[in-house]
């Protein structure tokens, strides 16, 4: 077991990632909080978040949400997606009762079909993960939390947004979105352990390995590595049950400095 701090340092001279060190660079560790670092993060994204109050009275309008608010509401909220240029801004949850009590629960913990947001308890809710996996509907009719991540299927749209945020309570992580494409509707916490390096470096492998014209990449994104923080946006279509839509961004920016994990070879 190694610290993933250490790891990076020992392997500085593998040069074919060393072009992405400028997101990794910037997580120092699962520790003490840089809430004046939080802040100027925060007050970066103002001019970027357009959307209506949401959930609570809250949105990422001004690029600060309010958990103490929103928790009092729901404890399990332990998170903010905000996606600019797509409808999506809204919480997210970890229910301690199933992975997918979400699904058929609002963000108040009300039965609603349309769900919530939500991650599984193999995820962590620090986002220290290697892969976190984000889980929304979209519906019948293109409705629903997540309806707008079809837009990523669109390649002018896809090179045109490349930002997503995830507030956490003092702290504000960026993504870069980097993928974008359709896969067989299969759990990729099951498909892949993401706590060792194997499986991390499998996922990356298939991904990048796929040969389907409708699949949007980024380019510059080739040498990511299981040492790097990404997330995964998953979603799926009712009438199209067995196919899964998802867009997967990597962290380029740790407002906090909190995002580490121990990586197992």
């Amino acid at each position: 077991m190694k610290k993933y701090s250490e790891i990076r340092w020992r392997k500085n001279w593998i040069g074919k990632f060393m072009a992405l060190a400028a997101a990794a660079a910037l997580l120092t560790g699962c520790g003490e909080k840089n809430t004046e670092a939080v802040k100027q993060g925060a007050g970066q994204q103002t001019d970027l978040a357009t959307q209506t109050t949401g959930f609570a009275g809250e949105s990422a309008r001004d690029a600060q949400i309010d958990f103490s608010l929103l928790q009092a509401d729901n404890p399990e909220i332990f998170g903010w997606l905000y996606i600019p240029g797509t409808t999506i801004d809204a919480p997210v949850l970890q229910s301690g009762q199933a992975d997918d009590f979400y699904e058929s629960h609002n963000a108040y913990g009300e039965a609603d079909e349309g769900g919530a947001i939500y991650i599984e308890l193999a995820n962590l809710t620090s986002m220290c993960d290697f892969n976190t996996v984000l889980h929304g509907k979209t519906g019948t009719e293109q409705t629903g939390l997540f309806a707008d991540l079809y837009q990523f299927a669109d390649p002018e749209f896809f090179k045109e947004h490349e930002k997503a945020y995830l507030y956490l309570d003092d702290n504000v992580l960026t993504y870069e979105i980097f993928a974008a494409y359709e896969r067989e509707n299969t759990s990729l916490l099951r498909s892949y352990d993401f706590t060792y390096v194997d499986g991390c470096e499998q996922f990356l492998e298939d991904l990048y390995s796929i040969r389907d014209m409708t699949m949007n990449l980024r380019e510059g994104w080739e040498g990511i590595t299981p040492y790097h923080f990404l997330i995964t946006l998953t979603t799926q279509k009712e009438e199209q049950p067995d196919r899964q839509f998802v867009v997967v961004g990597i962290l380029t920016k740790d407002a906090a400095g909190t995002i580490d994990r121990i990586v197992a070879e």
